[in-house]
């Protein structure tokens, strides 16, 4: 029997935080701030544009960037013909207002994902209003179980409708199950009948409590820990049995939580046997590199490269659920000769993902040794979301050595030496205006001389080595700067 779950909930400041563990381990979390993702989000957009070779329509949701619905993710493009570039024109036009759903959150300059296929998601169903399918999740095993809920979804559907049992429907009840069904068509009617005039959001899937209670159902968890038993979720409290936190140190801290969150915002994430991983990710994809580390088998190159692989397939699973990891993956395990070794990691990584709530597909070791995997993207890593890129490094993860900034500075001087003022006023690190300067200032002053201008150097505290060109004038005016 799986062992239940512990939730550690943190919302007694403005920012709710949700943990999730297992054995002990975090497995996920969630913020209320700085994770604004709308994946589930249901809007009345406005058609903007459409391209019909593309099968494309841009959408109008009231974000940044407008949407992006393919017509095959509408009702009408589900079955595509010959002719639907014509269909697609003869459904839509430009201005249309249409009720959509979020697939994918904006990334990078791609606007979200849309589909017009509305799915509604409760505790032990998803109901597909224009689905045509009944579906059981596959961690419902047992035969019997699964065809008495397929059973039950030809039942009390129409043949337009859709219906996917979700995995908690195994400790629910029938008249549960159908009690939330009759809900969820009741909101999806009212959903279609919301006066479609201007661009507005209808359904918000996404609040911190709907997003945990959707991905881990109450039948899952075990224990609830909370510092603010009066802000907590009603939904959350009637459900699972809560118990309160009163120490004065934060929750997160207390519990050990906030230590493995501050691990998983690093690159590099030790093991128990002392080897340990490299998480990099770029915009194409993340790559995992393994590394021996301070480990020394006990006996053989390849024992010691088998037993730290193993560790690592485990860790990397969680590790890609703790950061919330998508897109394409590349692991570098540490190589083995043996192919039943690499099919054992393989097999150890596949188990280690049955827990993991997205789409993941892992497929073989390449020629190279490389084991290539893929993790459905819906939405922004945690580090994405809540970190902004370096504005000393630009995102690089390197910073330019002082000499260079210095080198920099002589170039840019160079390019304005053909004006006319008698001045110029600088201003940079100490660590910059030393390497402009020279020995007894004799750099700075064959710059002058050769450029015909008095270079003035205001210098700033600060270990960024730097330098800011402020303006051009009079010596006398630019000192008074200074």
């Amino acid at each position: 029997m799986m062992k239940l779950k512990k939730i550690i909930i943190n919302c007694k400041q403005t920012e709710k935080r949700i943990a999730v563990l297992e054995n002990e381990e975090l497995v996920q979390w969630y913020s209320s701030e700085g994770r604004s993702s709308v994946v589930g989000n249901i809007y009345v957009g406005r058609i903007e544009d459409i391209l019909p070779k593309m099968n494309a329509i841009f959408v109008n949701i009231g974000l940044e960037k407008n949407g992006f619905l393919r017509f095959e993710d509408t009702f009408e493009g589900k079955h595509l013909v010959k002719d639907s570039i014509d269909q697609l024109r003869s459904h839509f036009q430009k201005g249309q207002y249409i009720l959509v759903q979020v697939m994918k959150d904006p990334f990078d300059e791609k606007g979200a994902k849309l589909t017009t296929n509305i799915e509604l998601t409760g505790d032990y169903i998803v109901y597909l209003a224009n689905g045509s399918m009944v579906a059981v999740s596959k961690k419902i095993q047992s035969e019997q179980e699964r065809n008495k809920l397929y059973q039950l979804g030809r039942n009390t559907l129409s043949k337009e409708e859709g219906i996917i049992f979700r995995s908690s429907c195994n400790d629910a009840k029938e008249n549960e199950i159908i009690e939330e069904l009759e809900r969820l068509k009741e909101e999806f009617i009212s959903l279609s009948i919301v006066k479609q005039s201007k661009v507005q959001l209808v359904w918000e899937t996404n609040s911190i409590w709907k997003k945990v209670s959707k991905e881990h159902p109450f039948q899952t968890i075990g224990e609830i820990i909370t510092d603010s038993l009066d802000q907590l979720d009603q939904e959350f409290r009637k459900s699972v049995s809560c118990k309160s936190y009163t120490g004065k140190e934060n929750i997160f801290d207390a519990m050990k939580v906030q230590e493995q969150i501050n691990r998983s915002q690093h690159k590099h994430v030790w093991l128990k046997n002392g080897s340990f991983l490299v998480i990099e990710s770029t915009e194409a994809m993340t790559v995992i590199d393994v590394n021996t580390g301070k480990f020394i088998g006990k006996q053989n190159q390849q024992i010691s490269a088998y037993e730290t692989n193993m560790l690592a397939a485990v860790e990397i699973a969680r590790q890609l659920m703790v950061r919330d990891i998508g897109g394409m993956i590349v692991i570098d395990f540490i190589n083995m000769s043996s192919k039943k070794d690499q099919d054992a990691v393989r097999n150890e990584l596949i188990n280690s993902l049955k827990s993991d709530r997205v789409l993941t597909k892992v497929f073989h070791f390449t020629q190279l040794g490389l084991l290539e995997m893929t993790r459905k993207r819906t939405s922004q890593s945690i580090l994405q979301a809540t970190y902004q890129p370096c504005e000393t490094c630009n995102g690089l993860g390197l910073v330019k050595t002082p000499d260079q900034i210095a080198f920099e500075l002589e170039r840019k001087l160079w390019e304005m030496s053909t004006s006319d003022y008698e001045a110029v006023l600088v201003e940079c690190s100490k660590v910059v205006a030393e390497l402009v300067m020279g020995v007894k200032n004799e750099h700075i002053n064959r710059l002058e001389k050769a450029m015909l201008t008095k270079i003035l150097l205001k210098v700033t505290p600060g270990p960024k080595p730097y330098f800011d060109i402020l303006r051009f004038g009079n010596e006398n005016e630019l000192k008074a700067l200074i």
